[in-house]
């Protein structure tokens, strides 16, 4: 079984970057638990270094035995936008290629602008620079979340939905890079009630599921005058004007 390192970074009496009312640490650890939860949806083993509000020092504690390590941090220092770390010595190729599909796939959801990767060797040139992507057990990428000291990223960072839209790319991204085709999580539909939608004066089938009002999508979108496309690699719909 593939076993995937998460690594939420900071944590405890180390609260990283803290801007804007926000502390790293609290963000990293957030994002790193939905990521966990989609990954051993997907049967998929995972080790988190912290799954509390603690201080883990740089040690063999973050860098467990693992086939891929990935590391949550936000940034901060003036800039803006997403841009995920990679290694130019622990199997760069590889590295490369996770990080890529991690890159692209937050900003599929999550409108960061796009820092591309980065990579930097140590003073020696002979190791990466960054302790998580030179010591990982596994093949290691660091992400960096944002700029907690940007206005446009910490607005983004303060909305709970977009922590769980930057996780779901995290995990997507390793899916990509595994060749996993999600497996859909199943819904329990017990207590469905049949209703009425109207939209423009048309009478849409609906359905009451745990209090809330759903209707069919393709009936909906086409009568709005819309397109409906299903991806089957996504496994899910794309509306489209």
């Amino acid at each position: 079984m593939t076993t995937i390192a998460i690594d939420p970074g900071h944590g405890g009496k180390d609260p990283g970057a803290v801007a804007n009312g926000l502390q790293e640490k609290n963000i990293t650890l957030t994002i790193a638990q939905k990521v966990a939860e989609l990954l051993r949806a997907q049967k998929l083993n995972v080790i988190m270094t912290r799954t509390t509000d603690t201080f883990v020092d740089l040690s063999s504690a973050r860098t467990p035995k693992c086939d891929i390590s990935v590391s949550i941090h936000v940034n901060a220092g003036g800039g803006q936008g997403l841009e995920t770390w990679v290694s130019l010595y622990n199997r760069p190729a590889e590295s490369k290629k996770l990080g890529q599909a991690i890159q692209d796939n937050i900003l599929k959801l999550v409108s960061f602008k796009d820092r591309g990767l980065k990579t930097k060797a140590n003073s020696a040139n002979n190791a990466d620079y960054l302790y998580m992507l030179r010591n990982a057990k596994g093949l290691p990428v660091l992400v960096e979340c944002g700029f907690i000291d940007n206005a446009s990223d910490a607005n983004i960072l303060k909305t709970p939905s977009n922590l769980t839209k930057i996780a779901e790319g995290i995990a997507n991204g390793i899916f990509e890079y595994l060749g996993i085709k999600k497996q859909p999580q199943k819904v329990n539909l017990e207590g469905v009630l049949e209703t009425k939608v109207y939209f423009e004066g048309k009478e849409l089938g609906g359905y009451i599921i745990g209090g809330k009002t759903y209707v069919e999508l393709r009936n909906f979108a086409e009568t709005a005058g819309m397109k409906v496309i299903w991806d089957e690699q996504k496994f899910g719909a794309e509306v489209k004007r």
